[in-house]
Order: C-alpha cells, then sequence, then structure tokens
C-alpha cells in the first residue's frame, strides 16, 4: 500500500482553511453529473483496460486511474487511483502525472486516505508542465495561486494559466480552478465508458487534453 504520509511536513494553519474550502467545494461537485437525468451509469468491464495497463499501457493505466477515482463501473478507490496515475506517470502520461498531483494536492476530500499532501503534489504537477501538458500547467498554477505547498505567486500562476489556455484548457471565472480539474477527470471516466448522454457536460473539462 502507498504510504501518502509525510510526518517530516507540516502545514501551517492557513492551509486548513484552504483544505476545508476545497473539500466542501470538491464533495458538492460530483453531483452536479446527474443533475441532466436519472440514468444510473451501467457496469463497465475494466477487463481489457486492466491487461493493457499491465502489459504497460500507460493510456490504459490512466483511464482505469479515472475509473477508480470517479467509482465509474468499480468500487470508488482513492489509492488505487493513485498508484495507477503513478504508474502511467512513470511510463511518460503526462496527463496521468496531471491527475497524479491533483490527487495528491486534494487527498480523499474527508472520506478517508489519503490526506491532502502538497509535497507529493508539486513534482508531478511540475513534470506535467515542463511536458507542456496544458493539464499540468494548470494544477500548478492552482498551488501557485493559493500558496499550496509552495510560495504563493500570483503572476507565475496567471502565466501559468495563460499557457494552459493556449494549449487547450482555459480558466473558467465562474468555477473554482479545483473543480475544473476534477471536471477534467470526470469527463475521461465518463468517455471511456461510452456514456455519450453526459457529452455536453463533459466537453469543456475534457477540451485540449494532451
Amino acid at each position: 500500500m502507498l504510504n501518502h504520509h509525510n510526518p517530516s511536513y507540516s502545514r501551517p494553519p492557513r492551509s486548513k482553511i484552504v483544505c476545508l474550502t476545497l473539500m466542501l467545494a470538491l464533495t458538492a461537485a460530483p453531483a452536479a453529473w446527474g443533475q441532466t437525468g436519472d440514468q444510473t451509469p451501467p457496469s463497465f468491464d475494466t477487463t481489457a483496460l486492466q491487461t493493457q495497463a499491465q502489459n504497460g499501457d500507460s493510456d490504459a493505466a490512466f483511464k482505469l486511474a479515472t475509473l477508480d477515482y470517479v467509482g465509474l463501473g468499480v468500487v470508488q478507490d482513492y489509492i488505487g487511483a493513485i498508484s495507477l496515475a503513478k504508474q502511467a506517470a512513470a511510463a511518460g502520461n503526462q496527463e496521468a502525472a496531471c491527475l497524479a498531483g491533483f490527487l495528491y494536492q486534494t487527498g480523499s476530500f474527508g472520506q478517508g486516505p489519503p490526506p491532502p499532501d502538497f509535497t507529493d503534489a508539486l513534482p508531478y504537477y511540475q513534470k506535467s508542465a515542463a511536458a507542456g501538458n496544458a493539464c499540468g500547467e494548470f494544477g500548478l498554477a492552482t498551488m501557485l495561486q493559493a500558496g499550496s505547498g509552495v510560495p504563493k505567486d500570483l503572476n507565475k500562476a496567471a502565466a501559468l494559466y495563460a499557457q494552459a489556455a493556449a494549449h487547450g484548457f482555459a480558466l473558467d471565472p465562474n468555477s473554482f480552478p479545483l473543480q475544473q480539474l476534477q471536471e477534467r477527470f470526470y469527463a475521461v471516466a465518463y468517455q471511456v465508458t461510452g456514456q455519450n448522454q453526459w457529452t455536453d457536460m463533459v466537453s469543456r473539462a475534457a477540451g485540449g487534453q494532451q
């Protein structure tokens, strides 16, 4: 099992407020995906993806990670999602590196392990952003904007948001930035399962994937 705790890292009291605000915002966000109807997401056979991931397919591992994170077609498993995202990131999948950063940054929103860990989130975002991935640039910007585990730097954050927008992932002023990242990964999960009825809701979030 992955060790998501970092005993040597102590966040300042302000980060508790940031985490609580984030938890309240993001725990409410998934409900929005069901507001277009009463459709229950169908079961999804992950066998093929699991085989591909075991054979080193980083895209398959990333897709499985999103399913674990969302709990779509599988039992929701945050630790399993991180494990798969890290596996895919190690194989060079920069979207998966962004997902790993996001999962470390947000933890499980108070629903169990792992807790938020900005120290572990940062290198995944940095790796993804350095490769020119829009998701990684956007995620790193959120950390710089909030001063989460890094010195707050609004100028660098704005520059990274601009880069992400140039690569197809624009900041929505009407949404929490981290909620936009969450929607991005929900979009992937729903598209993996072929649920076309969600197309309108996920098109913005899924746009510009690299």
